[in-house]
């Protein structure tokens, strides 16, 4: 056999083991590739229906916002519209005519009683101080100069009664030079001058001529009176604690006599005045408790009581004026303040309520209590009571019945049937 020949046969069984070799890998590769291809179209079939059966889960689940049920009281409120304003406020006029020296507070300011606000110049004031204290003292001594003349020479007193005239006259005048340095009051020297005055006159020493210089000396003493009182006239005090409103002057300005100065308002004495129909007269008492939101805080709820009841009705507009008392400790209420007042008239005591926007009505009236154990939403048909603006008194349930602790939907509840299933994202306990 020649080489030729077995290299061909050599070749063609190489061929032939080539071709077997292909075709194995070719087929077995493609039958995995198969294989494979339809475990993960199981895999993503069922991916997909976990997902179906999740999502078909949380959709039948709707989010709601529940209320525990306790028996409580449900007050009946009146409405009435109010005004706040403060029983002690003040505008301060000046007194006295003169120059603004000086204002101590700004507007805003707290201030206690008797602080001094305003300060006027009192330069010209204190120089007429001065000379009227001239004038009484010119007058005095004319007064005690004839006095002491008519007691000299009248011959009806006695030694005993001349001696006691003196001790009197001496204690007049150490009263006047303690009244002077401030030692006594204005009040203390009157009651000794006139002690002094009807011992003289008992005595019968008081003769015409006294009578005029005594005269002298009481318009002296009035004229130092009004100057002194002029002079405590440019300090302008406060007339209560309070806050300072409003200041219509400037410091250097000219003021008169009954001008306006400034305005000051107690804030602690804040009430609120309100209007009620003549028909509602029969539910005001006075100690009533009542509920007040003002239109500056629409978030918070204040409370008082009714202080008093007006005695008559207005003719016109057939009102009865009202006004009731409110703490007022942080200064938060200003006077004008409009609010509205619940009065709270009549009480139901320990019964089971609800909010009214929990009920809904289809064909009757009926609320969604639910189960805790497995979220399951069931309507309670019910009997109404008597309501206020917020609550609804539940007389009965017509099937399982309301009872304390149940869990009444009050949001997202629009929508539901019976037997929903929820998902509870808050639960409030009721008050």
């Amino acid at each position: 056999m020649n080489m030729n020949k077995v290299f061909k046969i050599i070749a063609f069984v190489i061929m032939i083991a080539a071709l077997i070799w292909g075709g194995y890998k070719v087929f077995f590769k493609e039958d995995k590739k198969e294989a494979t291809e339809i475990i993960k179209a199981e895999e993503n079939k069922d991916s997909k229906e976990g997902e179906s059966k999740e999502s078909e889960s949380k959709e039948t689940a709707l989010p709601v916002t529940v209320l525990r049920i306790k028996k409580g009281d449900l007050p009946m409120r009146l409405p009435i519209s109010a005004t706040a304003d403060v029983w002690e406020k003040a505008t301060l006029k000046a007194e006295v005519d003169g120059t603004v020296e000086a204002i101590r507070y700004p507007i805003g300011a707290q201030v206690q009683k008797d602080a001094e606000l305003v300060k006027l110049d009192d330069s010209e004031i204190q120089l007429q101080v001065d000379r009227a204290d001239a004038d009484r003292l010119q007058a005095l001594s004319k007064y005690l100069v004839a006095e002491s003349t008519d007691m000299q020479k009248s011959e009806t007193l006695s030694s005993e009664d001349k001696a006691k005239l003196e001790l009197l006259k001496e204690k007049y005048l150490n009263a006047v030079k303690d009244y002077e340095k401030k030692k006594i009051s204005e009040k203390q020297l009157d009651e000794i001058n006139n002690e002094y005055e009807q011992a003289m006159i008992y005595a019968g020493v008081l003769r015409e001529e006294i009578r005029k210089a005594q005269e002298g000396l009481s318009n002296a003493n009035i004229q130092l009176k009004q100057a002194k009182l002029d002079l405590k006239r440019t300090s302008i005090k406060s007339p209560f604690q309070g806050t300072i409103a409003d200041i219509v002057i400037s410091k250097g300005a000219k003021v008169t006599r009954g001008l306006d100065l400034l305005k000051i308002v107690n804030l602690q004495t804040l009430y609120l005045k309100g209007f009620a129909l003549e028909s509602e007269v029969a539910h005001l008492k006075k100690g009533t408790a009542v509920r007040i939101k003002f239109d500056s805080f629409p978030d918070q709820y204040y409370y008082g009581q009714i202080q008093s009841i007006s005695p008559e009705i207005d003719p016109q507009n057939k009102t009865i004026s009202i006004y009731v008392d409110i703490e007022n400790t942080n200064n938060s209420i200003l006077p004008g303040m409009h609010a509205a007042i619940d009065v709270e008239y009549k009480v139901f005591n320990d019964v089971m309520r609800v909010p009214r926007n929990a009920i809904i009505v289809r064909q009757r009236p009926l609320i969604f209590i639910v189960n805790e154990k497995d979220n399951m939403a069931m309507w309670e048909y019910v009997e109404l009571g008597e309501k206020n603006d917020e609550d609804q008194i539940i007389e009965k349930g017509l099937n399982n019945g309301v009872k304390e602790g149940d869990l009444v939907v009050i949001s997202g509840h629009l929508t539901l049937a019976h037997q929903s299933k929820v998902k509870i994202l808050e639960i409030i306990d009721q008050k």
